[in-house]
């Protein structure tokens, strides 16, 4: 195997694919990138059997030339040198040569390197099959999903199940939902055709995939064990995690005794003021509401107290009293993307929703928590 090729297009695609090589592998080949030179373009492989990345780099595009100079063939080579070389190296192309099989030879005009690569055969056979239900989004609506969702999934592998996003078809309405059992939220989106299929995908994946987009469409295909995102000239496989999502729909309240209306960025700045005397194993704002009026406060028996008063505000209901971990009412205000939030309340230990007055398709659960009086 051999080419020659464009290095900022090479960088590009080797980091794309990087994404999936992990730091440590139980199968030394899956440290490596598959590199397969076919007759029109470059296929790079990357995995941690996991989640597998593959991307292609054409001989030309837009009337620009990528490869020239090459001979057909498949190799493995380390990913941690061979992005490192291709990102030091200081011209505008790199060639690449295999040797023997088992040295490859990276130069340009002025640097040369030698590594020791390994046969193309001895990578693991992957399922790179692409069948399923497929859905189309516009990378920008992919985008908003996952903002508005995947901070709300569990980052604790004790429970595999919850470090999911939870994706449920119903017809033409796709609902995402999310929650590490403390927090909720739930985003439904709708579709032109008719699906009916569940899947609990990795959240590290679908957060992955949104940090690829950029315009154009993404083409998601849910099959039974995995899941495909295909964009561009890159497609994304990964397993999905097995198991029943917990029902999310319980943890949403159908009434409520009394709700407030209030500015997003005011009532933020007001509660990251006020928890500056809180430390992050506290983290607790209370909220205090009447009619005529809103304060937030915090206390620390070891640091001490603060107290604002919010001036726009609408507050319908009695007077009301609730606590709460203030990062996850501003994760859930930043993530519902709108000039004002409702935030609606049941009791003062009982979960309590945020939305958008300007958008149904989001609702987000937090739990409050008991604390001083």
């Amino acid at each position: 195997m051999k080419l020659t090729v464009d290095r900022v297009e090479l960088l590009k695609t080797l980091t794309t694919v990087y994404i999936a090589i992990g730091a440590k592998s139980p199968s030394p080949a899956l440290m490596n990138f598959k590199l397969e030179m076919e007759n029109d373009r470059l296929v790079v492989t990357g995995s941690n059997n996991e989640m597998t990345i593959q991307s292609v780099l054409p001989i030309s595009r837009e009337n620009k030339n990528i490869i020239s100079d090459y001979e057909l063939g498949a190799t493995l080579i380390s990913a941690k040198y061979l992005i490192e070389i291709i990102r030091k190296l200081d011209s505008s192309l790199v060639t690449i040569e295999i040797i023997d099989q088992t040295i490859v030879k990276i130069r340009d005009d002025k640097s040369e390197f030698k590594l020791n690569s390994m046969r193309a055969e001895e990578y693991p056979d992957l399922d790179l099959d692409i069948s399923g239900e497929a859905v189309e989004f516009s990378a920008e609506d992919f985008k908003r999903i996952v903002a508005q969702t995947a901070f709300a999934a569990s980052t604790k592998e004790s429970s595999p199940i919850i470090t999911a996003i939870n994706v449920k078809a119903d017809n033409d309405v796709i609902d995402f939902s999310a929650t590490d059992r403390f927090r909720l939220s739930k985003k439904k989106f709708k579709v032109s055709d008719n699906h009916q299929f569940e899947a609990n995908i990795p959240t590290k994946t679908i957060v992955e995939v949104s940090k690829l987009l950029d315009g154009g469409v993404v083409r998601m295909v849910i099959s039974d064990k995995k899941v495909v995102f295909i964009y561009a000239e890159t497609t994304i496989f990964s397993r999905l995690i097995g198991g029943e999502f917990p029902n999310t729909t319980r943890m949403i309240p159908l009434s409520f005794m009394c709700t407030l209306k209030i500015n997003s960025e005011k009532f933020i700045e007001a509660m990251q003021r006020v928890s500056l005397l809180v430390t992050e194993t506290e983290s607790i704002v209370k909220l205090t509401l009447t009619e005529e009026e809103a304060v937030v406060s915090s206390r620390s028996e070891q640091i001490g107290s603060a107290e604002e008063r919010i001036e726009l505000f609408e507050y319908s209901g009695s007077p009301f009293t609730i606590s709460f971990n203030v990062n996850y009412v501003i994760d859930a205000i930043k993530a519902a993307m709108s000039e004002d939030v409702i935030l609606s309340f049941v009791g003062e230990t009982s979960l309590f929703k945020v939305t958008s007055p300007n958008d149904e398709s989001l609702v987000q659960i937090v739990t409050p928590v008991r604390t001083y009086n």
